[in-house]
This record gives C-alpha cells, sequence and structure tokens, in this order.
C-alpha cells in the first residue's frame, strides 16, 4: 500500500466516521473515538500519519441503539456487520462498511462476508470489583469470545485447547446462538451500576485494560480530527496513558508502519465483483 492509497482509505474512513457522527448526534448517542484513532486527535488532529484503520466506541446501552437505529434507516451505500448478520462474521464489535469498495486483509481469508472498506465499532461494558465476581466475568468474557471467534486462542496449554474444541462442539448450531445471548447478558448486567471501572469486550488481551468509571461518567467532549470536530472521553488523558502510557512521544521510525495491510485494496469495486471479474 502506498502512501497515496493510505491516505485516501483515511478519508473513506472519515467519511464513514461523519455518517456514524451525524446519527449518533441526531440520536443522542454516546460514542468516543478509540485507540488509535483517539490517539491521533490528541497528538495529530487527525489520523496517526501511518494508521490504516478508524475506530470509536460506544457504551453498551448506546451501542445497542445505534444498531437497532441503523437496522431501520441507514444511508445507501453503506452496511452495518456483526455476528448477528453475518453468520461468518467472527469478531465480538461492528463494523460500519462502505458497499462498492474492498479492503481485503489476511484475516478475511477463507471467510464469507462483505469485505468494504469500513470503521470499527467497540461496545463498552462495567467490570465487577470483587475478586470472585470478576473472576467469573473473565471466564463468562472468554466464553462469550470462543464462541464468536470460533476457533480456540492460540496457546499451547493443552488442557485449554482441549476444553476450547469440547465447547465449541457442545454448542453449535442453533445452540451457540442461544448461548451467545446467555453469556452476553450475564457479561452485561453491572452496566446499570455507575461506580464501577470499564473494560472494551474485544478480546482477553484488550480486556487487561480496565478504565476507571469516570471515563463514562464525565462524557465526552468533542476534539478536532482531520476537518471536524468528534466525540471523544472527557478525560481522554486517562484512556490514552492506561493505553498507550508516554503517548506524545513518536514511536521510532522503523514502527511507523501501517499495522493491519490490506492483501486488497480497491476505493470502486466490491470484492465480489473483483472476484466476477467486473
Amino acid at each position: 500500500m502506498t502512501m497515496d492509497q493510505l491516505r485516501k482509505l483515511q478519508l473513506v474512513q472519515l467519511e464513514i466516521l461523519k455518517i456514524v457522527d451525524k446519527i449518533s448526534k441526531e440520536n443522542n448517542i454516546r460514542y468516543s473515538l478509540y485507540a488509535g484513532t483517539l490517539l491521533g486527535a490528541v497528538r495529530h488532529q487527525g489520523f496517526i500519519p501511518w494508521d490504516d484503520d478508524l475506530d470509536i466506541c460506544m457504551p453498551r446501552e448506546d451501542y445497542d441503539r445505534f444498531i437497532k437505529i441503523w437496522k431501520n434507516n441507514h444511508p445507501k451505500g453503506y452496511l452495518m456487520q456483526n455476528k448477528d448478520n453475518s453468520p461468518g462474521f467472527t469478531q465480538t464489535f461492528t463494523k460500519i462498511r462502505k458497499e462498492n469498495s474492498t479492503y481485503y486483509s489476511k484475516y478475511d481469508i477463507g471467510k464469507i462476508y462483505h469485505k468494504g472498506i469500513f470503521i470499527d465499532i467497540f461496545p463498552i461494558d462495567r467490570i465487577p470489583e470483587k475478586k470472585l465476581d470478576r473472576y467469573i466475568y473473565w471466564i463468562n468474557c472468554a466464553k462469550y469470545q470462543l464462541l464468536i471467534h470460533e476457533y480456540a486462542p492460540d496457546i499451547n496449554i493443552l488442557p485449554v485447547k482441549l476444553f476450547c474444541k469440547l465447547y465449541l462442539s457442545i454448542y453449535s448450531g442453533s445452540a451457540r446462538k442461544k448461548q451467545i445471548k446467555v453469556l452476553l447478558k450475564r457479561i452485561t448486567k453491572y452496566n446499570n451500576n455507575t461506580k464501577l471501572p470499564v473494560v472494551l469486550n474485544e478480546s482477553l488481551i484488550s480486556m487487561k485494560k480496565v478504565y476507571p468509571a469516570h471515563i463514562l461518567n464525565e462524557g465526552m467532549t468533542d476534539l478536532k480530527f482531520e476537518d471536524g470536530y468528534f466525540s471523544c472521553f472527557k478525560d481522554w488523558d486517562t484512556k490514552l496513558s492506561i493505553d498507550f502510557g508516554d503517548y506524545m512521544t513518536l514511536p521510532p521510525e522503523s514502527e511507523r508502519i501501517p499495522s493491519h495491510g490490506p492483501v486488497l485494496l480497491d476505493f470502486e469495486r466490491s470484492y465480489e465483483d473483483i472476484c466476477k471479474g467486473k
């Protein structure tokens, strides 16, 4: 991917963000720029120059409401993708994709779902503070992620691998869908307690980062990002410090490279059209 292609990709992602931002503001839905996108807003007032994705997050209740609103009325030329509407999709979050485009990565190989240019939307949940409750919470999250991902994690611990394979074999088909709902209900049962800290249930690695309750409780503010202002955690400093440590220091030049790197990128055609030779 050339730098010109990267910049063109970023501008398409910005286009999608503006659509999500418009829907969110019209419906009082809270969201924040997230991860490297939030860092870009603070440090660069736009994309990190070498970043090739765009992430936002929403409190679970806003995330669920956004999905419902999108289903009822969404802009032409864009689609929502998650486990509910794309069974082949194996992530615990939601993507908004541009229809007539392609972003085909190594993670998409062999998967059957739309592969357009996208932004990611991650749900935020509350996590219990008591040690035993938190342990049970982690276990439920691990099971939930396993059923969504549909493959065992790359861990060289034989009992863990055997358990994962057994669990996936027990819960298949309609039983898997039902169990996913059961686990999600257990995971989200703490969300009404605003005194509890928060996590993003993206992966077990991401869940190691636990954020104080006030990150959500203090609400959002607008920060400049590219040619507009977009919603961000009011205490973005705490969030970025937990994520990156000394976040204002640039990484070595050797690390200033796109982290995802599409195998195939097209700005006018879907992956299906490319395969058909259109």
